[in-house]
C-alpha cells in the first residue's frame, strides 16, 4: 500500500471530479493545485493532514475556518470566493479539499516591482483593498494575517483580491491556539497587540481581543512597506516595527509620496489605536478623497526603477587573414598570463602600501572621497568593480494561486534569492574628491586623524581610529551643540526638540537616483531632503563621519549643519532612531563598502551612544 500525501498529486488525476493541471504549492499546513472542471479553472487547496490524524498544527481546523469565513464573507469583488469542498477519498475520513478562485497574477510585493506604480494607482487599489475589510468586518469575521503576500493583484486587469483566512476568526469559532496571540506575521502585529504579549506573554489563559483597528494597522503597514521600500517582496525592510515608536512619514522616508497620502497613511499606522482610523470603512474613504488630486506627485511612479547597466558592445571577431593561419592556442599560454596577473597585483599592492605609509602634507588617507558617482552604481574606487542593480527579470509573470502556501508565522516576509547581477560597466572617470565641509573634522580630531593615517593596521587599531573601528565609542555630546540644537531661538538656539527625528541623504553625491547607495568609511556630507524638520530646512549641509566596519549596519555622526542661509551650526545627529543605532543594510554588503538606502533619519542626541 503507497502512503498518500496530499502534496503528491500528478497532472491528470482526479479530486471528486475536478481534474488536476498542476501543483501550485505546498506547505506544513496544505497543498494548491490549479484544478479544472468544465473548462473552467480553480484554485484546489488540500489540508496536508485528516482531522484524525492527531496533527499538532491542525492544518485541517484551519482549512475548515478558511471555507466558514470566506462563506460568511463572500459577495465582494475582491475576496476570493469559495466554490466546493469535500474529503478524499473517503467521505468521512479522507483530507479535507477546498476550491476557490484561482488568481493569475502577482503577491502585492512582487506586483510593486513589477509594474512600478504611480500614487494614484496605488490609492486606488487600496481604496478596494479597505472596502473588502470593511465587508469583511461588517460580517463579524477578522482576517487577522493581512500582509503583502496575502493579497494577490490579478495580472489580467489590475484587480485586488484578499485571500488565505486560515487564521481569521468569527463569533463562536473554536479556538485553535494556547498562546496569547493568535498566528500571525510579526511585523503586522498592532502594537496594543505586540504590548500584550510582552506584558502577559508568560500567562497560559490570557487571550488578546482581537479587534478591528488590528486588521487596519496591517493594511496599513502593507501600504506603508509599498511607498517607502522599493522592493518589497525581495527586500527585507529596513526598520524594525516593535510598536513603541511612532513611524516616520513615508514622504520623509521617500520625497516621491504625496505627502497628503503619506499623512493619510500615518492615521492607519499611528501607534495609539485611539489615533489610528478606527475602521476599514473610515480607511476606505480618506484613501478615495485623495483620488481627485491631480498634480504630477500623483501621477508618477515613486519608486523609480534602476536603470539597466549598459554594457560596452563586444566587437567581433574578426576573421582569420586567408594568408596567415588563425593562431593556436597553447597550453603554457594561460599559466603565463595568470602569472602576469598575479605579479602585477603584488607590485601594485605594495605601491599601494608604500603610498599610504609615507608622510605627505596631503589629506590623509580616512579623509578623502574614492569616487564621485556618476550614475547610482559608480562609487566604488576604480581598483573595484561597482555593484551593479539587479538585472532586469525577463521571465514572465508568476503565476500565484489565490491560497498560497502557509508560510512560518511570527517571522519577517520571506526573503527570496536576489536577482542575477549584470557585468558591471567599466568607468574611465577620473575619482573626484570629496568636498570636506570646514566643519569636519571637529578641531580636536584635526591631529588624531592625522596621526592615524600614518599608524600599521595594528597600531591605529590599538589607539581607536575612527577607520579601524566598527562601531565609534560613547561620547558626551560638546555643550556648544547642545546648546545650538535646544536652545530656544530666543536664546540663540535651533530650538529643537530631544531626540528630534531628522531625514537626510547620507551623501550628497548619491541622492536622488536609485533606492540603495554604497558607502565607505570616512568623512561625509549628507543633506536634509525635506522641510519636515523647519530648524534645519531642507537644502541643510550636514558634515560627518561614516563607520562601515560592520557589514550589517551603516553608523554615522554629523557634527555640523550648513543651513541653506549659509549659517553654520554645531550639532549632534546620529544616523538611527531612539531604539536602533544606524541603519540596516543590504545583503551585498561588506566590511569596509556598505550597500544601503540612500534617504535614511537619525535624531538630534545629547550623548553619542
Amino acid at each position: 500500500m503507497v502512503l498518500f500525501i496530499p502534496a503528491s498529486l500528478k497532472a491528470g488525476q482526479m479530486v471528486d471530479g475536478w481534474r488536476v493541471v498542476k501543483p501550485l504549492g505546498s506547505g506544513s499546513f496544505g497543498a494548491v493545485y490549479l484544478v479544472e472542471k468544465e473548462g473552467q479553472r480553480f484554485a484546489l487547496k488540500m489540508a496536508m493532514h485528516r482531522a484524525s490524524s492527531g496533527d499538532a498544527e491542525q492544518s485541517d481546523a484551519r482549512l475548515m475556518r478558511e471555507m466558514v469565513c470566506l462563506v460568511q464573507v463572500s459577495g465582494h469583488p475582491n475576496i476570493v470566493r469559495t466554490y466546493a469542498h469535500g474529503r478524499w477519498n473517503d467521505a468521512t475520513r479522507g483530507w479535507l479539499y477546498v476550491v476557490e478562485d484561482f488568481v493569475e497574477g502577482y503577491t502585492l510585493g512582487e506586483w510593486m516591482e513589477k509594474t512600478h506604480p504611480t500614487a494614484h494607482e496605488v490609492t486606488a487599489l487600496f481604496v478596494k483593498l479597505a472596502s473588502a475589510l470593511a465587508h469583511v468586518h461588517a460580517r463579524g469575521v477578522f482576517h487577522r494575517d493581512l500582509k503583502l503576500s496575502n493579497i494577490l493583484v490579478r495580472a489580467a486587469d489590475g484587480e485586488p483580491f484578499l485571500l488565505d483566512f486560515g487564521v481569521g476568526s468569527y463569533a463562536q469559532a473554536p479556538e485553535l491556539t494556547d498562546s496569547p496571540l493568535p498566528p500571525g506575521t510579526r511585523r503586522y502585529r498592532s502594537p496594543e497587540a505586540t504590548k500584550f504579549l510582552r506584558e502577559h506573554g508568560e500567562e497560559s489563559e490570557a487571550r488578546y481581543a482581537f479587534k478591528a483597528t488590528d486588521d487596519v494597522y496591517a493594511l496599513g503597514i502593507c501600504l506603508y512597506d509599498l511607498l517607502t521600500i522599493a522592493r518589497p517582496w525581495s527586500e527585507s525592510p529596513a526598520m524594525f516595527l516593535g510598536g513603541r515608536l511612532e513611524l516616520p512619514a513615508p514622504h520623509s522616508l521617500n520625497p516621491r509620496v504625496p505627502a497628503a497620502l503619506g499623512a493619510a497613511v500615518l492615521h492607519f499606522v499611528a501607534r495609539d489605536p485611539e489615533k489610528r482610523a478606527p475602521t476599514a470603512e473610515v480607511m476606505k474613504r480618506e484613501l478615495a478623497a485623495l483620488l481627485p488630486e491631480v498634480g504630477v506627485a500623483w501621477r508618477e511612479p515613486f519608486h523609480v526603477p534602476n536603470p539597466p547597466v549598459q554594457l560596452a558592445p563586444e566587437a567581433p571577431p574578426s576573421a582569420p587573414s586567408q594568408d596567415v593561419p588563425a593562431p593556436v592556442a597553447r597550453p603554457g599560454l594561460t599559466n603565463a598570463r595568470r602569472a602576469f596577473v598575479v605579479a602585477l597585483a603584488v607590485l601594485l599592492g605594495g605601491l599601494v602600501l608604500w603610498r599610504f605609509t609615507t608622510p605627505s602634507e596631503s589629506p590623509p588617507a580616512s579623509q578623502r572621497a574614492s569616487v564621485a558617482p556618476s550614475s547610482a552604481w559608480q562609487v566604488a574606487p576604480a581598483s573595484k568593480p561597482p555593484v551593479p542593480p539587479p538585472a532586469p527579470a525577463t521571465t514572465p509573470p508568476e503565476v500565484a494561486s489565490p491560497v498560497s502556501a502557509p508560510e512560518p508565522k511570527e517571522s519577517p516576509p520571506v526573503k527570496r534569492a536576489p536577482s542575477p547581477l549584470s557585468p558591471p560597466a567599466t568607468s574611465t572617470r577620473k575619482p573626484k574628491p570629496l568636498a570636506i565641509s570646514q566643519g569636519w573634522p571637529p578641531a580636536e580630531w584635526g591631529g588624531f586623524l592625522k596621526t592615524c593615517a600614518g599608524l600599521t593596521a595594528a597600531a591605529a587599531l590599538q589607539m581607536g581610529c575612527p577607520a579601524a573601528q566598527v562601531r565609534p565609542g560613547s561620547a558626551e555630546c560638546p555643550e556648544s551643540a547642545r546648546k545650538a540644537m535646544f536652545n530656544k531661538k530666543k536664546d540663540g538656539g535651533l530650538g529643537m526638540r530631544k531626540q528630534a527625528y531628522v531625514p537626510f541623504w547620507v551623501d550628497t553625491r548619491q541622492k536622488g537616483a536609485g533606492d540603495l547607495g554604497v558607502y565607505r568609511e570616512g568623512p561625509v556630507t549628507g543633506e536634509v531632503y525635506t522641510d519636515e524638520r523647519p530648524e534645519l530646512p531642507k537644502g541643510t549641509l550636514l558634515s560627518g563621519y561614516l563607520w562601515t566596519g560592520n557589514k550589517d549596519r551603516l553608523l554615522a555622526r554629523y557634527t555640523e549643519a550648513r543651513l541653506p542661509n549659509g549659517q553654520r551650526v554645531p550639532v549632534c545627529i546620529e544616523m538611527g532612531n531612539q531604539d536602533d543605532l544606524g541603519w540596516g543594510t543590504a545583503p551585498e554588503s561588506k566590511p569596509g563598502e556598505i550597500v544601503t538606502r540612500r534617504n535614511v533619519s537619525g535624531i538630534a542626541v545629547e550623548r553619542w551612544r
